[in-house]
């Protein structure tokens, strides 16, 4: 199985620590705050919105049953909630060209 490179948060704190010449201890601290502005907004409204970006947004599953592939039993999953990430436009351009 060949294993896909992703964007780690490690390569974010270079990148931010390389661009803007700051130690890599308060790049991490930087990023944990917006990750935390973002979870608390998603708490709060059930929505962040980055013009340009995209939007986060909690979405609320229902329950349903659901079946094991292998066994084919069944079983009941429960309601939930999910987040969900749509791309502004900007960025599809961007992808895509």
């Amino acid at each position: 199985m060949i294993k896909r490179p992703n964007v780690t948060k490690e390569d974010i704190l270079k990148k931010i620590s390389t661009k803007l010449g700051l130690p890599k201890s308060f790049s991490e601290e930087i990023l944990d705050n917006i990750f935390k502005i973002i979870i608390d907004g998603l708490k709060r409204d059930g929505k962040v919105k980055f013009t340009n970006f995209g939007t986060f947004k909690i979405l609320n599953k229902s329950p349903r049953i659901g079946r094991n592939p292998t066994t084919k039993k069944e079983y009941q999953i429960n309601s939930r909630r999910v987040i969900s990430f749509v791309s502004a436009k900007y960025i599809k351009n961007k992808i895509n060209n």
